[in-house]
């Protein structure tokens, strides 16, 4: 279930402009996902969500990690 729930949580990030717990609680449950906020909030924690500033103003969650790795992609190929 929890490994269900957390690709559900990156899915909807990927997809949404995602800016609150609350939005993404609901989200989760409008696919069917019951949780609380205690449980999106340690889920952010464990996949290392980020919140990024949105041009414009505002900011929303993003995944550290496919950032990072793209950033890494950018710059082998600066290197090479």
């Amino acid at each position: 279930m929890k490994t269900n729930r957390q690709s559900k949580i990156i899915e909807i990030i990927q997809k949404n402009e995602v800016e609150t717990q609350d939005e993404l609680s609901a989200l989760l449950e409008k696919d069917g996902f019951r949780v609380t906020q205690a449980t999106v909030s340690r889920d952010i924690r464990e996949l290392k969500l980020t919140k990024i500033s949105k041009p414009g103003g505002g900011s929303r969650y993003a995944v550290l990690q496919s950032v990072d790795q793209e950033m890494s992609r950018k710059y082998t190929n600066v290197l090479r």
